[in-house]
């Protein structure tokens, strides 16, 4: 058996990834979320070394909707929350929405943080890179529209603008950029869920946590928000 990995003190708290998904599952039962009524939704970032959450999420509660851009914020608009909020079950009376978000970051089996080899490759790059590159180039703010090639860079302008306005100086470090970042995510979807107020219909938990790589070593999180609205709206907290 590997011997637990040795956390930067920037990340204390976290914990396994299968562990923090225990903990969502048990904190949830006094609230009767289970899969048969439950539909998970999670936000992270696009980035390849995030994907695993989702089919981790879908081992327990079933197919998962994908609410996440860049950097983890929930980019889908109204549209995209329309068809998350239809898809929740309904048979057995109220339906329930599990929201999971999380940035990511990185270390390397040097320690480095905001970094990780990734397959393929011999040399460590930027992970989060759409926080890396925010982090870079502070206080610019490139245009957001289609260049001459047709792509646009909504995503992460959006990004840009929600980490920027979480602090009044440039962060120092990749922690406190993600630890924005993850703060970013929580108010962006407590705004975007109030626009809808799914709670006149359905129970809805969210859980914010930063999600960490580490070499040769299950993934971990940094557990940070739990909140469980019902049909007052009234937010509480869920430990």
């Amino acid at each position: 058996m590997n011997p637990p990995p040795v956390l930067p003190a920037q990340l204390d708290g976290a914990v396994p990834l299968s562990r923090y998904l225990d903990d969502i599952e048990q904190a949830l039962l006094p609230y009767d979320f289970e899969p048969a009524n439950t539909l998970a939704a999670v936000s992270i970032c696009r980035d390849e070394l995030t994907q695993h959450v989702m089919s981790d999420v879908t081992g327990r509660w079933g197919a998962t909707f994908a609410l996440g851009g860049l950097g983890g914020i929930p980019a889908l608009g109204r549209t995209g929350w329309g068809a998350c909020l239809a898809h929740v079950p309904e048979r057995s009376g109220r339906g329930r929405l599990l929201v999971i978000g999380a940035p990511h970051v990185g270390v390397t089996p040097d320690g480095e943080l905001g970094q990780n080899l990734r397959r393929g490759q011999d040399h460590p790059t930027p992970t989060c890179g759409a926080l890396s590159s925010i982090l870079a180039s502070w206080g610019q703010h490139p245009p957001s529209g289609p260049d001459d090639s047709g792509l646009a860079d909504g995503e992460a302008q959006l990004l840009r603008h929600l980490v920027e306005s979480e602090l009044d100086q440039k962060p120092v470090g990749v922690i406190e950029l993600t630890r924005a970042a993850a703060s970013a995510v929580e108010r962006e979807m407590t705004a975007q869920l109030d626009a809808l107020a799914p709670w006149r219909t359905m129970d809805v938990a969210v859980f914010i946590g930063i999600q960490v790589h580490l070499p040769d070593s299950e993934d971990h999180v940094v557990p940070l928000v739990g909140q469980f609205r019902g049909p007052d709206g009234s937010s509480e907290a869920i430990v």
